[in-house]
């Protein structure tokens, strides 16, 4: 599978502008408006577009990590992509870590600001603990999605359970802050206020754009393990299909040339020596890839070359043979016993019912990402045949390439002006692996 990462790069730095710099942006403008009119409300609006360009950052920085490099640490593995945002709370170790991390939290929060003389060092140390008591209802939400809906919920099902958690954090947040301003209300300042929402707030919309671009890579990685299925499915019938065809067209064949040879050695020994030579030429190409699923063409034009030698003789030698392929063309693949196929095709229907001197042309033309085999004959054309059969050899072709293929490859049958009928194989080729 290829992905336009160029593209993936583009489309984060745009979220990045719309969601992260033009809300600073405007925060910061309307914080510096307010400084002729309230300096508390500037103060306030200036520190929440700090707060938000803080947590976007983060936000961003972190998203932008794991689609490099993934991490191990927060249990996605190579590729959080592949895997989804909720197999962290699947993994024993990562959630013992996460229970670890807020245990240090709560303590932090509690035990140490009463323990310092400076109130502003105080207020930030409870910043753990708020914290704790903002991202704690949301833990507990992904662990119960986690466990319920495994690594890839729905986004609804998340954020059925993630507003929820949020109320919860806000009116944790407001009972905190009574409680602490009983006890502490030297170490309470506005910003720890606003704080807590921020923090909570902050959190739900990380927790939604990481869950969000695991959702979108999980599609694309299913729908590409759905096409890379069914072509390995097309691949297996059309092997499956090849095999048929070699236990139908060996025996056929080699039946037909040796009770040829049987007839001619009573009478003209010469060309039953001949037509032995070509059979022995032919079964020394095709023995060794008779269990194999893939050739090259110059390897198939050869074969053809031996079967149209044996045709011809057989024909009386009325038969004219002409195959024509580029050195160059030699090394390109090609799947086996197509060319053979349309070949005997010609003979039988196109050929053999046609009385006196017949021609028959196999040629290979290469395009720019294209390759097209071609089998033209003289014969007495479509529908002059008086036995037509079932079309299963043509038919049986097109299966196999669109089974190798895809949509990328096709079987041309049309008639000549002239008479007689043109066949061509259009496959795709790599100019790089190919030629």
């Amino acid at each position: 599978m290829s992905v336009n990462w160029a593209a993936e790069a583009l489309q984060q730095q745009r979220s990045k502008i719309r969601w992260l710099w033009i809300p600073v942006a405007l925060l910061t403008g309307l914080g510096l408006a307010l400084v002729k009119f309230n300096a508390g409300w500037s103060v306030l609006v200036l520190g929440l577009a700090t707060l938000w360009a803080v947590l976007g950052t983060i936000g961003y920085s972190t998203l932008e990590g794991l689609n490099m490099t993934g991490s191990g640490l927060m249990g996605y593995g190579p590729d959080y992509r592949t895997v989804g945002l909720f197999s962290y709370y699947s993994n024993r170790k990562t959630l013992l870590a996460n229970v670890a991390t807020y245990v240090v939290l709560l303590a932090v929060g509690i035990v140490f600001p009463g323990r310092v003389d400076d109130p502003v060092l105080g207020s930030m140390l409870l910043g753990a603990l708020q914290f704790a008591v903002a991202g704690l209802p949301l833990e507990f939400a992904n662990l119960f999605v986690a466990r319920r809906w495994g690594d890839s919920p729905p986004m609804r099902k998340a954020l059925a359970l993630w507003l929820p958690a949020v109320a919860v954090a806000l009116l944790a947040h407001v009972l905190l802050m009574d409680a602490l301003t009983y006890w502490h209300p030297t170490l309470i300042f506005p910003a720890n206020w606003w704080a807590g929402p921020a923090m909570t707030f902050g959190y739900l919309f990380l927790m939604i754009a990481l869950h969000h671009s695991a959702l979108r890579w999980q599609r694309r990685l299913a729908q590409a393990n759905q096409r890379a299925d069914e072509a390995d499915t097309g691949r297996r019938l059309a092997e499956a299909q090849l095999a048929v065809l070699q236990a139908q067209i060996e025996p056929h064949f080699l039946y037909n040339t040796l009770a040829t040879v049987q007839y001619l050695l009573k009478g003209e020994p010469g060309a039953a020596d001949f037509l032995l030579t070509q059979l022995i030429r032919y079964l020394r190409l095709a023995m060794p890839s008779m269990r194999q699923f893939s050739s090259t063409l110059g390897r198939e034009f050869e074969l053809t070359d031996a079967y149209l030698q044996i045709a011809r003789l057989r024909m009386g030698g009325r038969l004219s043979v002409d195959l024509d392929l580029a050195t160059a063309l030699e090394g390109v693949e090609f799947p086996p016993l197509v060319l053979q196929t349309l070949v005997e095709n010609a003979i039988k229907h196109g050929i053999e019912p046609k009385t006196g001197p017949v021609r028959i042309r196999v040629y290979a033309q290469r395009g720019d990402a294209e390759l097209r085999v071609c089998v033209q004959d003289d014969g007495v054309g479509l529908g002059g045949a008086a036995t037509q059969g079932g079309g299963t050899g043509l038919q049986n072709i097109r299966e196999r390439l669109q089974g190798i293929y895809g949509e990328r490859a096709r079987l041309s049958i049309a008639g000549l002006p002239q008479g007689g009928v043109l066949a061509s194989v259009t496959l795709p080729i790599n100019p790089d692996r190919d030629l």
